[in-house]
């Protein structure tokens, strides 16, 4: 049996409370560890104990935690990005039909930025992993902006967005012409007046989308797989930084 069916399988068998278990490493292949869910009220989270741990250990590298969300959204809550970072590893979530694999992101606040690295389509394309929604990684040169590419552009287009400028919603991507007169900076809308973004010389974070950032609004941007509800799942990392 492939690993997401035995995964599937055993989120089905519990009958409303969350599953949970690892994902391990051998060195010749994959091989998942249904754990015992011992956390007090298993119908709302989960704990594996020590000893299933170690017993994975001796197995191999631990390389997922895997859990379900019976009655939740199929996304990472906050306490699961809190623990996500904790355990270095990805966090796969079994869903109704497939399991949704999250990589180990860093967080989308405070990040060091390094173009190419860490720049604002990193933090963008991040925040989509988070939803459920993977956008393409591409190559970004220094200063591309200086020639003939519309490099934002073009892969807006290839990453399955499409042009949304007259209502503005949480989840829009807004591109900005920074100091360019080429869209070469990416914000995700937040609501009430507030992007989240990442600049040269700055940490990412949550600015007032007006001024500058209004006055240079190239245009907004919506991904033809969004739902609403999605955005929470970036709400829910925000608030884990905190933490």
């Amino acid at each position: 049996m492939a690993i997401d069916d035995e995964i599937l399988t055993h989120a089905a068998s519990q009958s409303g409370l969350e599953c949970c278990g690892l994902v391990i490493d051998t060195g010749i292949g994959r091989l998942y560890q249904p754990c015992q869910n011992i956390a007090d009220r298993p119908e709302l989270s989960f704990e594996i104990s020590p000893d299933e741990w170690l017993k994975a250990e001796l197995h191999g590298e631990i390389c997922a935690v895997v859990h379900s969300h019976p009655e939740g959204p199929e996304y990472l809550s906050e306490a699961d990005r809190v623990m996500q970072r904790r355990t270095a590893c990805e966090w796969w979530l079994a869903g109704e039909q497939r399991v949704h694999r999250f990589r180990n992101v860093p967080p989308l606040l405070g990040r060091e930025f390094l173009h190419g690295v860490t720049d604002c389509y990193t933090l963008f394309r991040d925040a989509y992993h988070l939803t459920g929604i993977e956008l393409p990684e591409f190559a970004r040169e220094d200063e591309w902006w200086l020639g003939e590419q519309e490099l934002y552009l073009d892969n807006m287009v290839a990453g399955g967005f499409e042009r949304a400028d007259e209502d503005v919603q949480p989840g829009d991507i807004i591109l900005i012409c920074f100091g360019s007169a080429r869209a070469n900076h990416a914000a995700i809308y937040c609501g009430n007046q507030t992007i989240l973004h990442h600049v040269p010389q700055r940490l990412s974070r949550r600015d007032t989308y007006g001024g500058f950032w209004r006055q240079y609004t190239h245009s907004i941007w919506r991904h033809k797989a969004w739902q609403p509800s999605a955005f929470m799942a970036i709400c829910n990392d925000m608030a884990a930084a905190l933490n």
